[in-house]
């Protein structure tokens, strides 16, 4: 394996991004929130590679505190969106380069290590390929997540704006036992 193609592997290497959003779920189901209220955020961790239901964690103290994790995650997954476009445009540069100094090459061995660089260029590019979907496709379902929370919820929120309060965690409606 040539540098191109490890440094492309570890960029495309998903799980920690997985992870994240792993842990955004379990705190999401600690908390009780309805499980259709944060299928986005379920959707972004199957894509980035992790289990939605491996993780646990603490309730969430408000929904400040849960959007704020997805748009951190957001904020996370864009910055490797650059990094694999920075990467992919390196590593196409340096393989054109690489191309044309092994047609140009007089030595043997010479051509050889051009056209090595230029295979490892080209599975590298092919590596990140698979990466582009996946990183739309986390990106797209976590920019609606703070929507969905929000239509989920909307009746909560307008009975809240009115100067109005819910029960202890609201889990009167559900008829579920409050356990402290």
């Amino acid at each position: 394996m040539g540098d191109w193609t490890a440094r492309a592997e570890v960029l495309a290497d998903t799980s920690g991004l997985g992870v994240e959003a792993a842990a955004i779920v379990g705190r999401c189901r600690a908390t009780g929130l309805d499980s259709q209220s944060f299928r986005r955020v379920i959707s972004a961790t199957l894509i980035l590679g992790a289990h939605p239901m491996a993780a646990g964690g603490d309730p969430w103290g408000n929904d400040r505190e849960l959007v704020c994790a997805i748009l951190d995650l957001l904020d996370d997954v864009a910055a490797r969106w650059d990094a694999y476009i920075k990467l992919r445009t390196v590593a196409a540069n340096r393989r054109a380069v690489a191309r044309t100094r092994a047609v140009n090459a007089d030595a043997d061995d010479v051509k050889a290590r051009w056209r090595r660089i230029a295979v490892d260029c080209t599975t590298a590019l092919d590596i990140l390929g698979e990466l582009r979907p996946r990183l739309s496709a986390a990106a797209l379902r976590l920019s609606a997540a703070p929507h969905q929370l929000g239509d989920t919820y909307a009746a909560v929120y307008a009975l809240i704006a009115q100067g109005r309060t819910m029960p202890h965690n609201g889990r009167w409606i559900t008829g579920e036992e409050i356990t402290s």
